[in-house]
C-alpha cells in the first residue's frame, strides 16, 4: 500500500516540475508583470521606404528636418545630433547624423556642433517624410528605412534625456544588425 501513494506521490512531482513553469509564466504574462523591453522612440506602423538613397551618406543615419529658422529647440537637437557622434564610440564609424534641408543651410557659425552633422539638401527626400512630424528626429537604416522617429524638445535637459533614448535604440540596432 505504501509502494503505491510513494508511485502516486513521484507522479505528482514530476507533473508539477513540469506544470509550474509554465503556469507561472502565463500568470505572469497574463496579470502584465512583465513588461518586455521595448524602443524608447516612436515606432512607425508601416515603415516608410527612401528611393533617393544616393542623396544619403551610407550606413546608418540619424535626420532632422531642419527648420526655416532655428530656435532653442533646432539648438538642442544639433546638439544632441553632434553629441550621438561621440556617444556611439567604436560604432560612431557606421552611423552619420544628417540635417535635411529644402533651401541653402546658414552659415556654420550660427550653429552648435556643425563639424559632425552632413546637411543634405534634398527636396524630394523631405516629401517622402512628410508623415514623421517636422521636429522630430528618425533613424534611417542602411537600406532606406525609417521606422523610428523621437520628439525634440526646447528645454536642453529634455532634450538630452531624448538623446539617451535615441542612443539607446541606435546601440540596440547596431547590435542586432548584420548590415552597415
Amino acid at each position: 500500500m505504501s509502494s503505491l501513494t510513494r508511485s502516486q506521490r513521484t507522479l505528482l512531482i514530476v507533473i508539477a516540475v513540469f506544470a509550474l513553469p509554465v503556469i507561472g509564466a502565463w500568470l505572469t504574462l497574463k496579470t502584465h508583470w512583465y513588461q518586455p523591453a521595448t524602443n524608447k522612440g516612436v515606432l512607425l506602423d508601416q515603415p516608410l521606404s527612401l528611393s533617393q538613397l544616393d542623396a544619403l551618406p551610407e550606413g546608418w543615419r540619424v535626420a532632422y528636418r531642419m527648420p526655416e529658422t532655428c530656435h532653442q529647440q533646432c539648438k538642442n537637437t544639433l546638439y544632441v545630433l553632434g553629441q550621438l557622434d561621440v556617444a556611439l564610440g567604436k560604432d560612431s564609424d557606421r552611423v552619420t547624423p544628417i540635417i535635411l534641408s529644402q533651401s541653402l543651410l546658414p552659415e556654420h557659425q550660427e550653429l552648435p556642433h556643425w563639424d559632425d552633422i552632413v546637411a543634405v539638401q534634398s527636396q524630394q527626400i523631405i516629401g517622402e517624410v512628410t508623415s514623421i512630424p517636422s521636429d522630430h528626429v528618425f533613424i534611417i537604416d542602411p537600406q532606406g528605412h525609417v521606422m523610428l522617429h523621437y520628439p525634440t524638445h526646447a528645454d536642453h535637459e529634455a532634450m538630452v534625456m531624448e538623446g539617451k533614448n535615441i542612443l539607446a535604440d541606435l546601440r540596440k540596432m547596431l547590435k542586432l544588425s548584420r548590415i552597415g
